[in-house]
């Protein structure tokens, strides 16, 4: 094991042993696709509440993903640009992304990785992070980690939330949701809009680049028996970003893309043998638009580009006893992608892959539980794909000491841009990883004190990546990586909460060539986050974030070093009654003058102030 490698600097970042936080929810989807108890399985899952996305005040998803151990962030300018996460130091395009359960990877981008950029907060009520391969349930592309945002859930009284929020850069934010329940009907329907005049993407502009958003969400659960209940969901979101590409005029260029995302889901969930067999049968489609028009003729960034997904599914979890557990399932999934250049003919092109697997739930002693699963893919275009996984989780004090272990394997598919011409290569392998984690979760002081500790060790190989040789897509990348996830989370009273985190992330490139034994770029090799929110015997909220990065490269070369930074964050809400709350927040309070990716501006202290309501 090379725990032992790490230089004591890694820790120098702290005054003290800082740690990450684990959410202590007792309940997680991401793992087994079924609600399932956290302490119950091996793999690492991080949980934001409705709560606490509040008590952060995060605008966008990411700045609230920022405070999870093991998630790193790269935005090319202010908010609405486009935003990669990476889950571990794996990349983008292995993070699965889901809106509602329904994947929302854009099958259209060359790698099909997800933009977070239009991902706002508004009715946003829950987030799960899960942290490693889960490729048995969630298939391609969940080799890096699955990051699963629920919109806000029907709820049995009806219930009203509205908010508003004004501040730097002219920007605006509303949302409202509605949620209930009346017979056999539960619903939840709500919608947000944010506007901003932002600022230049890149850096040395003077014309500001603004960003426009319009989203809307739904659900509604239709309870026909006890047993047998049929499930709507819908988002639809709409963004307007003014952008600058490095491949334009410039920072003062004025190229406008058009973004528009909409997921569908229609299924069905009924139970038999007196509730111990669940099973879910469903239809969800995936709709991707983007267009963007550019002054300047003969340019990239005139594209017309269109994507979908239709995916059918079935799946089951069987108690057989109390203690064994069988998950399994079949999925089918049609894919199609065209993409325009320059009013040019558009590229079509379209695949179609059939999955199964089955995966089993063994609890043999008490506290201890087994997991362990196949998964079986068969695609039109390339063939198949199998893949296995399993984990150990043990708990010898109903929880407050759990033992973690994983195995998982991951595997990526090439999108219909690297796997199909005129851009694609036909021979294409799937991108494969294989990951190991080892973790310790503690709890005590009467559960206000919690710390935990993960190493975790991936190896990669058959990256797909582009070839000047052939100006082609090629299966020429290896990549080996471990790390260190450790975390804490302490309520000393009542009205205090302090959560911090540290990651230790070493992603080399171990492919043959100029880059071998490099960084991956755009992944620091240290970062972590501390925050405190203190509930004042005035009723007044107070709170503050730190966010630390270290050092990262920019390229695959080295060459250009981003240096590492600090930001602090000051927030503060007061409860006017019971259903209404004034809050505002100074964001990079010390002016910190930082780069996430060269040549693209970041935010300096702005300050944001709002109100929201609930009745």
């Amino acid at each position: 094991m090379k725990l032992f490698k790490y230089p004591a600097a890694a820790l120098a970042l702290f005054p003290v042993c800082v740690f990450a936080q684990e959410a202590n929810e007792d309940i997680v989807v991401t793992a087994s696709g079924f609600e399932q108890p956290r302490d119950e399985t091996g793999q690492a899952i991080s949980v934001l509440d409705e709560a606490r996305l509040e008590e952060l005040q995060a605008t966008t998803i990411i700045d609230a993903l920022r405070t999870l151990p093991g998630v790193a962030i790269a935005t090319r300018g202010p908010v609405g640009s486009q935003s990669s996460v990476f889950l571990r130091g794996g990349n983008s395009s292995q993070t699965l992304v889901l809106i509602d359960g329904v994947r929302i990877n854009d099958p259209s981008s060359p790698n099909a990785a997800f933009d977070f950029g239009a991902l706002l907060t508004g009715n946003v009520g829950r987030v799960e992070v899960l942290r490693g391969p889960n490729s048995i349930i969630w298939g391609s592309q969940a080799i890096g980690g699955v990051i699963n945002v629920q919109s806000l859930s029907p709820t049995q009284a009806v219930v009203v939330n509205a908010g508003a929020e004004y501040g730097f850069a002219d920007s605006l934010r509303t949302n409202a949701n509605i949620s209930g329940s009346s017979g056999i009907f539960e619903g939840s329907v709500g919608g947000a809009f944010y506007r901003s005049d932002g600022i230049s993407a890149l850096a040395g502009g003077t014309e500001k680049d603004g960003y426009e958003n319009l989203a809307a969400n739904g659900r509604l659960k239709v309870n026909v028996a006890e047993n047998f209940a049929l499930d709507f969901r819908g988002y639809y979101n709409r963004g307007t970003i003014e952008f600058d590409s490095p491949f334009g005029v410039g920072a003062n260029g004025l190229p406008v893309a058009r973004n528009r995302q909409f997921i569908g889901y229609v299924g069905a969930e009924f139970d038999l043998a007196d509730g111990r067999f669940q099973n879910r049968v469903s239809f969800a489609r995936t709709d991707i638009t983007r267009i963007g028009t550019d002054p300047v003729v003969f340019s990239f960034n005139n594209f017309d580009v269109k994507g979908t997904i239709d995916r059918f599914e079935y799946h089951a979890a069987f108690d057989i006893i109390d203690t064994v557990t069988l998950v399994f399932g079949a999925e089918h999934e049609r894919t199609f992608a065209s993409t325009s250049f320059e009013g040019a003919p558009a590229d079509i092109a379209r695949n179609q892959v059939t999955s199964g697997f089955g995966q089993l739930i063994l609890r043999p002693v008490t506290g201890l539980t087994i997991t362990g699963g196949v998964r079986h893919d068969d695609y039109s275009d390339y063939g198949g794909q199998t893949t296995l996984g399993g984990n150990i989780a043990y708990t010898p004090n109903g929880g407050d000491t759990v033992l973690r272990a994983t195995y998982g394997e991951g595997f990526r598919a090439p999108t219909l841009t690297e796997g199909q011409p005129p851009f694609g290569n036909p021979n294409l392998k799937p991108e494969t990883a294989r990951n190991f984690d080892l973790g310790l979760e503690h709890q005590f002081l009467d559960n206000k004190a919690q710390i935990y500790a993960t190493y975790f060790n991936r190896k990669s190989s058959d990256l797909i990546a582009f070839s000047f040789t052939t100006f082609q897509s090629e299966n020429i990348e290896q990549v080996d990586t471990d790390g260190i996830e450790m975390g804490f989370a302490l309520q000393p009273t009542d009205e205090m909460n302090i959560q911090a985190n540290y990651t230790l992330t070493n992603a080399i490139n171990r492919s043959a060539g100029a880059n071998f034994g490099n960084r991956l770029a755009l992944r620091p090799q240290h970062y972590g986050s501390l925050t405190i929110d203190w509930r004042t015997p005035w009723r007044l909220k107070l709170g503050a974030s730190v966010l630390i990065a270290g050092d990262s490269f920019d390229n695959a070369s080295n060459s250009v070093r981003l240096d590492g930074y600090a930001l602090a964050h000051l927030r503060a809400a007061y409860p006017v009654n019971e259903q209404l709350e004034l809050y505002g927040r100074v964001e990079n309070l010390f002016d910190t003058q930082y780069v996430q990716v060269a040549g693209f501006n970041t935010y300096g202290r702005n300050a944001h102030f709002g109100v929201r309501a609930k009745f």
